[in-house]
């Protein structure tokens, strides 16, 4: 009984502790790990804004016409889904930005691939210090015919990588016998200290070759802060543009159900004049026939909307059954006039994903150095110091006699043939870095040229659309009064509105593709800056 008790009372501190413990092992290494990105990320991205190269502008030969609003009109919010009950809630860009760094999946879970990056690295830097160790041990040795005796013990070690490669350890101990029985007075006591140096002088010497993976792990966080960055504004500009195709969408789906209602009009106005005889069977039948692909037209188009903005719940990481109401906004026209050559140097120098390559090619360097050094013999040294004592009370048992030790051993390299090949291997490695990364700058060249093309192909498709619009406009004008006066059919009239409405369509779909083509470009030449929100600054 008396040892289930103290087994008890033993078990349940250790318990409580080791419950309490999970939770603060887990704080504290969430408060290590943010204050370690926080510093990383100031030192990665901190003044970027104030190294950044900007582009120059191209002189401007005549200023861009601004796109007409022509068929743009503010389009009623959306209907909503039968039997639903919850609020509307309304977004605009900014808040579907907010709610999509929150709670989209994939966002989450490359914000915490970071923390676990994290997480790894302070590892790796706790591995480069002091590495201490402890133990406790107590011992009860039995023999036949011989006398029980007990045995306890305890040592304390310290150990540290060095700069040069070596190694230092500090160790102590004191351990104590004792006989079982009447004669458990007669103790002996034991001590020990000692300082033990290993340094390698040839393979393996040098801050290079011993602190490799800490410098790497150091480099991999820098890197994956900038993916995660690079991440962020491609993030930010998918949400731009699948907010900004809903609301073209929406005032498509606007533009259609206009449509509908001429269509209707024009359909009852055809039957109206066949009854007095002003219209013929086959043009009530041509009006009935448009009213019915306007109205498979707004089907459509409302289907696709609904699906649209279903999908876009699930970027912003709400449920579908949310019922939402998407903001009349449209993406602001500003023509573009970079001057190309200027926007290849931003880009050349700005890219942080162009200046992770860069900076992987030195690391392929240094894993050559790395190779290189493995072809050398080994050569190390190894120095020891130590105390030692015994003694029948503890108080004696310092330790007094020391010995030492000091050698040199060295391996005769008869076979290096894996660290020949790993040799050649890095060789080869360090020229396909270099090339690929002269191809990754190439190609951003041609990308940045091709983009700046683009932006202008579109401006000019905009110009011209916007002149397509007053032309069908006017077209439809004056086939109305044509029609008025008889001296058109209907057919004229139907094709006339038709074309007018895929004109202001055509527009809409140009505005928001050059929009977004544009925060491409911003972020292809790295002037591109997004808050903790996800808004660009």
């Amino acid at each position: 009984m008396p040892h289930r008790r103290l087994r008890a009372f033993t078990l349940l501190p250790i318990t409580w502790l080791s419950a309490c413990g999970a939770a603060s092992y887990a704080a504290d290494a969430d408060q290590e790990v943010q204050q370690l990105l926080a510093v990383e990320t100031q030192r990665t991205l901190g003044d970027r804004a104030g190294w950044v190269v900007q582009p120059q502008l191209a002189p401007a030969a005549e200023p861009a016409p601004v796109a007409s609003a022509a068929g743009q009109d503010a389009v009623p919010a959306a209907p909503p889904v039968a039997g639903a009950a919850a609020p509307v809630r309304q977004f605009d860009l900014r808040s579907a930005l907010a709610t999509a760094v929150s709670q989209n999946r994939e966002f989450l879970a490359r914000r915490e691939g970071l923390f676990r990056s994290g997480l790894s690295l302070a590892l790796t830097r706790f591995q480069f210090g002091p590495q201490f160790q402890s133990a406790l041990s107590y011992l009860l040795p039995l023999s036949q015919g011989g006398v029980g005796s007990n045995q306890a013990n305890v040592s304390l070690s310290a150990s540290q990588i060095l700069p040069t490669g070596g190694s230092v350890a500090v160790n102590g101990g004191l351990g104590a016998t004792w006989p079982f029985g009447p004669d458990a007075a007669d103790a002996s006591y034991g001590s020990s200290a000692g300082v033990t140096l290993q340094q390698p002088l040839l393979r393996g010497a040098g801050r290079d070759i011993a602190y490799e993976s800490l410098t790497q792990a150091e480099r991999d966080i820098t890197y994956q802060i900038r993916d995660f960055e690079n991440f962020r504004e491609s993030f930010t500009i998918q949400v731009t543009q699948r907010f900004f195709s809903l609301t073209s969408q929406k005032k498509t789906l606007a533009n259609e159900d206009r449509n509908y209602e001429s269509a209707v009009f024009d359909r009852k106005k055809a039957e109206a004049l066949q009854q007095v005889g002003r219209n013929s069977e086959q043009e009530v039948f041509r009006a009935r026939r448009r009213e019915i692909e306007a109205k498979d037209q707004l089907i459509n188009a409302r289907a696709d909307y609904d699906r649209a903005l279903d999908d876009f719940k699930i970027l912003l990481g709400l449920p579908t059954d949310v019922v939402l109401d998407i903001a009349d906004e449209e993406p602001p026209y500003e023509p573009v006039r970079f001057e190309v050559g200027s926007a290849v140097a931003a880009a050349l120098h700005n890219r942080l994903d162009l200046i992770t390559a860069r900076q992987q090619v030195e690391d392929v360097e240094r894993a050559l150095r790395i190779s290189e050094n493995s072809l050398l013999p080994d050569l190390d040294l190894t120095a020891s110091f130590g105390l030692t004592g015994d003694a029948d009370r503890v108080g004696d048992a310092a330790p007094d006699a020391w010995s030492s030790q000091v050698g040199l051993s060295m391996e005769v390299p008869l076979q290096r043939k894996s660290q020949r090949n790993a040799y050649r291997s890095a060789l080869i490695s360090l020229e396909q870095a270099r090339r690929n990364l002269r191809l990754t700058e190439d190609q951003l060249e041609l990308d940045i040229r091709d983009a700046v093309r683009r932006l202008r192909s579109l401006e000019e498709r905009v110009t011209l659309q916007q002149g397509q619009i007053e032309q069908e406009r006017g077209a439809v004008t004056v086939m109305e009064i044509r029609y008025e006066a008889g001296q058109v059919d209907n057919r004229d009239l139907l094709e006339a509105r038709q074309a007018l409405i895929d004109a202001q369509n055509a527009l809409i779909r140009l505005k928001v593709e050059h929009f977004v083509a544009r925060l491409n470009l911003l972020k292809d030449m790295g002037i591109f800056f997004v808050d903790d929100r996800g808004m660009w600054r």
